[in-house]
């Protein structure tokens, strides 16, 4: 039951508002004075106050900057017999939500007062939702004890004093990078503001122009009614521009100037529209090697890397598998009410020595499976996917070299290593040959992550 408080000097007012507000169900305080307002407000949970602007031991001006100070979150209606432009104004600017000139209607009160409880209704919930997200994406998130974590969140909490500048987050797919922009958003004065994201490799480009900078009616054949851009959406937030490395260049050109002037126009519009906005991009790809090969914008680039943040593969930073994954089984116990208890070392060896070509979503999404199907007291080897454990499928070594083909080992030994390698190119070699050229299906004839066998392609120095 919402509580409010009639403030003014006039009983029949008092008692007649009473009378209604209790029908609708409110808990009614009255006081005829500011001082006995005051010390209702002090001693109640009240949710909003009816207030006189004339009472007779003080000002109701007065008496709203106190109640402000006391709890800024109640709710104050003015009301008043000698209404001014300029009392209004200044009691707006003090946190007033409506002014109310009398006489008036009990009626009117009444839906004014359920919308203002409505209003503080949705900005509660907003502010809640708003505190769960800073809870799910604080810097204490990012889970690892490498080197490179740990800079990383030396510099989420510097960046995130600053709310303005550019930020580009570079990493193989499934490092983390949303979650670091999310860390930075939700920790910085932008909080309050949306975090809007959208990856651009999904989108086609006529959409994703549109997508951004919205749209004026008639702009083209079906544009209907005029649309709201993710700038317009993201203002006092954060854009996140996801495999910004995959967007047109004509797009680039755009965003560009964005970043130069801090102004856009809708599609088909000529009004200059403020882009109070910070923008976090993001990328899998080497956006340096893309401006060589002309395939994104130098001078682009330069603007969104004012602050850069790079996240290594997880191959790279292998102290962090086993943090990371006694995080995913503590987050995964909770979220369907397991009794995990750990991993045996024998399992832990294993995924300390796989490659993790999926890098941390693939080593979470292994965590997630495990526990769903197996549902084991303690992560075993016997329950590590067959890729992890390193187990080959029915493939024999037979059956990829000829028969002819006869293993010699010389009696003065061998480098194992050298020859291992040389396998893996003649391999590599011959699968790139099976599929002219193609990576992305070399990759899939060899059942490998593309990215896998783009690092396998470079550590073997094979062009």
């Amino acid at each position: 039951m919402n509580s409010i408080l009639i403030i003014d000097d006039q009983k029949l007012i008092r008692n007649s508002l009473k009378v209604a507000l209790e029908k609708e169900q409110y808990e009614v305080h009255l006081a005829e004075t500011g001082a006995k307002g005051l010390d209702i407000v002090h001693k109640n949970n009240i949710d909003l106050v009816l207030l006189d602007i004339r009472l007779p031991d003080t000002n109701g001006i007065d008496v709203l900057k106190r109640i402000k100070e006391i709890d800024n979150d109640i709710i104050i209606i003015m009301m008043t017999g000698y209404g001014t432009v300029e009392n209004a104004v200044l009691a707006m600017k003090l946190g007033a939500i409506d002014y109310i000139n009398k006489p008036f209607k009990t009626k009117t009160i009444s839906t004014i007062i359920k919308l203002a409880l409505e209003t503080q209704k949705l900005k509660r919930e907003v502010w809640e939702f708003r505190d769960k997200n800073r809870t799910l994406y604080g810097a204490d998130k990012i889970i690892g004890k490498s080197r490179a974590i740990r800079q990383t969140l030396e510099m989420v909490k510097k960046i995130s004093k600053i709310d303005s500048s550019t930020v580009l987050i570079e990493g193989e797919s499934g490092t983390g990078k949303e979650l670091v922009a999310k860390a930075i958003h939700y920790n910085s004065s932008r909080c309050s503001g949306s975090f809007v994201e959208i990856n651009c490799s999904a989108i086609p480009y006529e959409l994703l122009e549109s997508e951004l900078f919205g749209y004026e009616q008639g702009a083209f054949t079906d544009a209907k009614k005029t649309k709201k851009g993710l700038l317009e959406i993201a203002s006092g937030g954060t854009l996140f521009l996801d495999e910004i490395g995959d967007m047109n260049l004509g797009i680039q050109s755009k965003i560009l100037n964005v970043l130069q002037e801090r102004k856009f126009r809708r599609l088909g519009g000529d009004k200059l529209i403020e882009a109070d906005v910070r923008i976090i991009a993001a990328s899998n790809h080497n956006l340096r090697e893309e401006v060589k090969k002309k395939q994104f914008r130098e001078d682009l680039f330069y603007r969104l890397n004012v602050i850069s943040i790079y996240l290594p593969p997880l191959r790279d930073r292998k102290e962090d598998i086993i943090p990371l994954s006694k995080y995913f089984i503590k987050e995964f116990n909770q979220q369907f009410n397991k009794m995990v208890n750990g991993i045996s070392q024998d399992a832990i060896d294993l995924l300390e020595q796989y490659f993790w070509p999926g890098n941390v979503r693939e080593l979470r999404n292994t965590i997630e499976r495990i526990m769903i199907i197996e549902d084991p007291e303690i992560i075993l080897t016997r329950h590590l996917p067959i890729e992890v454990m390193g187990k080959e499928s029915n493939l024999s070594i037979d059956s990829v070299f000829d028969e002819k083909q006869i293993l010699h080992i010389p009696g003065k030994g061998m480098d194992l290593k050298s020859f291992t390698n040389s396998v893996q190119t003649k391999i590599i070699k011959k699968a790139l040959q099976m599929t002219n050229g193609s990576k992305s299906r070399a990759a899939k004839l060899l059942n490998v992550d593309r990215f896998s066998l783009r690092y396998l392609m470079k550590k073997l120095q094979i062009s």
